[in-house]
């Protein structure tokens, strides 16, 4: 069964995701979500955290004042305690921030989930199988009955 696919393309460090609330913007960039002040370049006061460590995403949209975009983390370690990473937006903007919820979900899933199971292994080429026992027989690891013996069972 293949997995969903998310609604929205999740993001690449070559082209990320960025929104902007009222005094700060929040990048995604499939791995690391910031948050930073806007217009402003990256410092290291810079508020981070990767997508693992995200355990609860909020989104409250604005009514009488401003709306509010937050993001529960804990390290995956569970060393760390719980905090929170909280931007304030205008009403225009709520569209927005529920699709930085939705792809920071799609994100979290892909990367929670269980790695897919590894293809089956394919059966080795006869050929290559019978060229492989013959060098047996020239470097005299078998003898020659051995390698027919090899051979017919190799083709039945």
């Amino acid at each position: 069964m293949a997995s969903p696919q998310p609604p929205y393309p999740l993001p690449n460090p070559h082209q990320p995701l960025c929104v902007e609330g009222q005094s700060e913007q929040v990048t995604f960039d499939g791995t690391w979500i910031t948050i930073q002040r806007r217009g402003e370049p990256v410092r290291p006061s810079d508020r981070r955290a990767h997508v693992q460590d995200i355990t609860a995403i909020d989104v409250r949209p604005a009514r009488f004042t401003n709306g509010q975009f937050r993001v529960e983390i804990t390290s995956s370690d569970g060393r760390r305690a719980r905090a929170e990473l909280a931007v304030a937006f205008r009403s225009g903007r709520a569209d927005d921030f529920y699709r930085l919820g939705a792809t920071l979900e799609a994100a979290r899933a892909g990367m929670l989930a269980p790695p897919p199971p590894p293809p089956p292994a394919a059966a080795p080429d006869p050929g290559d199988e019978l060229r492989r026992l013959w060098q047996l027989v020239q470097i005299g690891q078998m003898s020659k009955e051995e390698f027919e013996e090899a051979k017919r069972r190799l083709f039945t």
